[in-house]
């Protein structure tokens, strides 16, 4: 077992055992007019069921059942395998739908994508397939979208629109996922196919040359140009400067959805081969988020224990699912996707309407669901290959 799994695991399993009875914390005030919802001297209720341990959310003055918190980063596991974007970006509308508020539910998220990014990043360690000139330039111009981001969240709070545009956006890519792959079993259900699934179906195919937008780009030759070596690929500052402050806004103001703009943008907006835009991507998103979560913290609006049990929950569903991958194939998973993707919209337009019970449900039997049918599947195949 990796060093950084084992002590997430020392930290919750140390957590564990006081926090349905944390004592309240006298003397603390919420500023005037603050936006931040610091604890009061409010008592935890007593009669939370011990089974279901619940953390005592300091920023928030609630709690936050642990198993549901365990339940989604178990579901980003699993589902992340197979659904790609669909899968991973889960945290933010889960978490919204638990009862978090979306300004906090963003920055929750934006921390446990980035304790990930560093945890990949460990694993890796330096790589030749890294283009520094490029990974400075977007750095800068990805701390600066994502403070960028941040405010407009925070704007949007104060206006009390954030929670319904931030639901909307994530109700467009889930319903919109649902959508496309329910049309793509449809036309599979046409003929056979044995190919394992994946979701990069929507990006547009690559040449040697780069796409035809990049080549354009490239083509644009605002001084000064930049020339990254690693890359091979000769680009203007402002370009590079442009695409990386929009996809560090999103990031700041969507979390999960908007960490994985930037290796999009990199290979067809810029041109940037896969391999170098790969490495290069993981060392942003992580310097990036540090920034972003940094700024959500001094905010108060990051429940760091809830980073804690998602990422408990994804380091366990990552030893369950580790023959999954090779387990489920063809045109099953894909309706698997359409289905679970469309539920998780629904459940988005329960919380709109504030029907909360419905919502939740709906949320956790979706996702839930969905990884028990990979299991079993992968258990079946499991057993099977033991018999042969």
């Amino acid at each position: 077992m990796k060093p950084c799994y084992v002590i997430v695991l020392m930290i919750c399993l140390i957590t564990l055992p006081g926090l349905s009875d944390c004592p309240a914390i006298p003397g603390v005030r919420s500023a005037p007019g603050s936006h931040l919802s610091v604890a009061t001297a409010t008592a935890i209720p007593e009669n939370l069921d011990p089974l279901w341990k619940s953390i005592w959310a300091l920023g928030a003055g609630e709690h936050r059942n642990l198993w549901v918190l365990m339940a989604i980063g178990f579901s980003v596991g699993i589902l992340g395998r197979f659904f790609g974007v669909g899968g991973t970006c889960l945290v933010t509308p889960g978490l919204n739908i638990s009862g978090f508020p979306i300004a906090m539910a963003v920055g929750t998220d934006l921390t446990q994508m980035t304790a990930k990014a560093y945890l990949r990043v460990s694993k890796g360690g330096l790589s030749d397939h890294i283009d520094l000139k490029l990974l400075v330039l977007l750095i800068t111009g990805m701390i600066t979208g994502v403070e960028s981001g941040v405010r407009t969240v925070m704007w949007l709070t104060k206006m009390h629109l954030a929670a319904t545009l931030i639901r909307v956006v994530y109700l467009l890519v889930f319903a919109g996922l649902g959508l496309f792959m329910a049309n793509e079993y449809r036309k599979l259900t046409r003929r056979d196919s044995g190919q394992t699934f994946t979701d990069s179906s929507w990006l547009p195919p690559l040449d040697e040359g780069g796409t035809v937008i990049s080549r354009k780009l490239q083509a644009m030759k605002f001084p000064p140009i930049v020339t990254l070596s690693a890359s091979g690929v000769q680009v203007s500052f402002w370009i590079i400067i442009a695409i990386a402050f929009v996809t560090g806004w999103l990031f700041g103001l969507l979390g999960g959805i908007g960490a994985f703009l930037p290796l999009p943008a990199m290979i067809y907006l810029m041109g940037i081969p896969v391999g170098i835009a790969l490495r290069t991507d993981l060392y942003a998103t992580a310097a990036s988020g540090t920034y972003g979560c940094l700024t959500y913290a001094l905010k108060g609006q990051v429940e760091i224990m809830a980073v804690f049990w998602i990422l408990l929950g994804t380091f366990i569903a990552s030893l369950v699912s580790a023959r999954a991958v090779s387990s489920v194939r063809g045109k099953g998973i894909q309706l698997l996707y359409a289905g679970t993707a469309i539920a998780i919209a629904l459940s988005i337009v329960f919380r709109q309407f504030n029907l909360i019970v419905p919502a939740q449900t709906l949320f956790l039997v979706a996702v839930l669901v969905a990884c028990a049918i990979i299991i079993i599947q992968t258990l079946k195949d499991y057993t099977k290959s033991r018999q042969i």
